[in-house]
């Protein structure tokens, strides 16, 4: 461990006086500490820190993981100017000297994100002590922004029942008497899926209860939480606005909604039950409308089972925070090895665009997937399709996908950042893909010739 240790001071060292990593260390630098005098989001205090974050985060994750990729510069610099040659003259096994490299890269990156972090923090609680436009954009701020919330969703009632009395309405009626193929089983669930389309539908005038269970929130005077929506409308005024109320124990809210989009209304925590079982209501009644007229034709549909979820904080920004540049450091751990690995073999500049290609791959494989799609079409034949489907899971297995070790929406959002993700970037990321290819890079430097020159 002595020696590894050894090469990772030394590489740290060095790295230190390359050239481009003071480049990449000023440019984050300065992006870090304008970022704040240039972020405005929506025009709101809130929307500036949310701005602020989403940037600074990027910035830092894209800078440091260009930074790793350069830094193996001291592997190849070793080896073309034979530096390397009085290295293994000492007490000093190769594989030692290939983790050292990497061990090193790995701390240097670990120091300036907690350094990148900590400016992160600092200037994102200057930002959010400025003047809010409004009472709104201040509870926004607090309350929604800058806390680390858990979601809940709604309990959907169990129409099973329902489904199986018109199940045997229907049978008795000889309404399947023509059937082919008919399946018992089959017609009961489609039926209680047809229960559940009509329950998830408010017409005008109805209302509608979501039950929420294991909401554990602080219930003091004061507090909030929220309730994020987003309703399918049909039939909607001319001017685009779902006009309803809210009701949450004794308050009553009050809402215009531009039809589908994302809402979220703050009610008291209070309104939670000592069981953690929360309880709304939402009525699909224009409040602006006398009693006794007529209702607008409006109709929400609630489709999908996050289309109403209850937030509530369980945790606070700072530590959420950590976490998302958590995985942050995963992801460059990760780059590393992958660096690292592509030194071992290649020269300088194609080792930088390996692992460079590799970066890209891993950050838009998502879309990657989508694009490629086309290439298992029917219209090639079997054994290409199959071909091409071996090679891409291979790639896919090598090359992780960055969007699943990603926390910054979550961050930005004010919504929690798990601790189960950070520990499944671990442990998928370092602990599986980046010691498999520190294995390979070892046993590949093993067995190279240290005095030849790569190309």
């Amino acid at each position: 461990m002595g020696n590894i240790w050894a090469v990772a001071r030394y590489t740290i060292a060095e790295s230190i006086r390359m050239k481009v990593a003071l480049f990449f260390i000023i440019l984050l630098a300065v992006l870090l500490l304008g970022l704040p005098f240039t972020s405005e989001g929506d025009a709101t205090l809130s929307g500036a820190v949310q701005s602020f974050l989403s940037y600074s985060v990027t910035a830092t994750s894209f800078l440091l993981s260009c930074l790793t990729i350069f830094m193996v510069k001291s592997l190849s610099s070793d080896l073309t100017g034979k530096h390397i040659l009085m290295l293994m003259t000492k007490p000093l096994s190769r594989w030692q000297y290939v983790l050292g490299k990497w061990f090193g890269i790995v701390l240097f990156n670990a120091l300036l994100l907690s350094l990148s972090g900590l400016v992160i923090y600092g200037m994102t609680h200057y930002l959010a002590n400025g003047k809010p436009r409004d009472k709104f954009d201040e509870e926004r701020l607090s309350n929604q922004v800058l806390k680390a919330r858990h979601s809940a969703y709604f309990k959907i009632p169990d129409f099973t029942r329902e489904a199986n009395i018109k199940y045997e309405e229907s049978l008795e009626q000889g309404l399947y008497a023509d059937s082919i193929d008919f399946d018992e089983e089959v017609e009961k669930e489609r039926l209680r899926t047809e229960f559940e389309k009509r329950w998830r539908t408010i017409w005008p005038t109805e209302s509608r209860e979501f039950v929420f269970e294991d909401v554990r929130c602080d219930r003091s005077e004061g507090n909030t939480i929220q309730i994020q929506y987003q309703a399918r409308v049909y039939n909607y005024p001319a001017d685009e606005v779902l006009r309803c109320y809210w009701v949450a124990g004794d308050t009553i809210i009050p809402r215009a909604d531009v039809v589908d989009r994302k809402h979220t209304v703050s009610i008291p925590a209070k309104a939670v039950g000592d069981d953690g079982t929360l309880k709304v209501g939402f009525f699909n009644v224009d409040y602006t409308v006398p009693e006794g007229y007529a209702q607008h034709p409006a109709t929400a549909v609630f489709e999908g089972n996050d289309s109403v979820q209850v937030l509530f904080s369980v945790s606070t920004f700072g530590s959420n925070l950590v976490r998302a540049l958590s995985l942050v450091m995963c992801r460059l751990t990760f780059l590393a090895a992958i660096a690292i690995a592509a030194a071992t073999i290649f020269s300088f500049p194609v080792a930088v665009l390996v692992a460079l290609v590799v970066y890209i791959i891993a950050a838009s494989r998502g879309f990657i997937i989508g694009s490629t799609d086309w290439l298992v079409d029917e219209g090639f034949p079997r054994f290409v399709q199959a071909a091409i489907e071996i090679f891409l899971q291979a790639l896919y297995f090598v090359i992780p996908d960055f969007s699943k070790f990603n926390g910054l929406e979550n961050l930005v959002d004010g919504r929690n950042v798990p601790l189960m993700w950070v520990i499944q970037g671990f442990g998928n990321l370092v602990f599986i893909k980046t010691a498999i290819l520190m294995l390979i890079a070892c046993l590949l430097f093993q067995r190279r010739q240290v005095s030849e020159i790569s190309v």
